[in-house]
């Protein structure tokens, strides 16, 4: 588990970044189709997380072939409880960037 400090400086950095690209996995597709969950949307709640929406990270991430540490954050969406896993920001093409892995109806 992370302190807050470090929480804190990374939900400074996801406010402040120029895009948040998304990972279009099953799961993640099903969600937004199941519950109508926009690409605005999950944009606007990512954007919006808070220290109260942290779970756990950073962490390592399992895939070898990325780089950067994994935060996840659980977050309430129309009455569903969404699992939110995020890589630390990137910079590509003068832009900052957070790649979202995850955001879909929490399993657990």
């Amino acid at each position: 588990m992370s302190g807050g400090k470090e929480i804190k400086l990374f939900l400074n950095d996801l406010k402040k970044v120029d895009e948040i690209n998304f990972v279009n996995t099953n799961k993640n597709q099903r969600t937004a189709r199941s519950i109508g969950l926009t690409t605005f949307e999950r944009e606007d709640i990512i954007r919006n997380l808070n220290h109260s929406n942290y779970f756990s990270g950073p962490h390592d991430d399992d895939d070898m072939r990325r780089t950067g540490k994994i935060w996840i954050f659980k977050a309430n969406y129309d009455g569903h409880t969404l699992y939110i896993k995020l890589k630390d920001k990137i910079e590509i093409d003068g832009k900052t960037i957070i790649i979202c892995l995850s955001c879909h109806i929490d399993e657990k």
